[in-house]
């Protein structure tokens, strides 16, 4: 189930910051690049921004959409400049992880005991892909954090433990 899949990839996202100080969390490799903080905070402004956007597709007309080929979200070669830029300023772990969970609870608490069918039946406008099913917009969101695991692992790769 697709509910499955997007807890997974968060427990990826979760995990490939395990052990980090807050500090490290914060600690951007240039002026121009974001810090693994950011990213975090990236990911939980846009799962919030299509939470709102699926609750409201859910709520609309069925319709029929095309499925979309997500396989180049994940490709970090293709670069994409963000609609939603994260805040700046230090940052916890804990309040990120806060703000990570409630989010992703908000999401469970929508789609839960929906029937698949229905995800696929109800649509919404995405931002890139036009006319996206709810279902494909949670693959959407899965995929959109994998990328972004592999942006903290270059960033990890900067950090310089002294």
């Amino acid at each position: 189930m697709v509910l499955e899949q997007i807890q997974a990839v968060r427990d990826e996202v979760l995990q490939s910051v395990k052990g980090l100080s807050d500090e490290e969390l914060n600690k951007a490799p240039s002026a121009e690049s974001w810090s693994i903080a950011q990213v975090l905070l990236h990911l939980q402004q846009i799962e919030s921004y299509f939470l709102s956007l699926m609750d409201a597709a859910l709520q609309g007309p069925n319709e029929e959409v095309k499925e979309r080929n997500l396989a180049y979200v994940t490709d970090r070669s293709h670069k994409a400049k963000s609609p939603i830029d994260p805040p700046s300023g230090f940052k916890t772990r804990e309040e990120i992880v806060v703000r990570l969970t409630q989010s992703r609870e908000k999401v469970i608490a929508l789609i839960d005991k929906k029937d698949p069918a229905t995800l696929s039946e109800k649509a919404l406008n995405h931002p890139v892909f036009g006319k996206t099913s709810v279902k494909q917009t949670l693959e959407f969101i899965a995929a959109h954090e994998k990328r972004h695991i592999e942006q903290i692992q270059e960033i990890k790769q900067t950090l310089v433990v002294k």
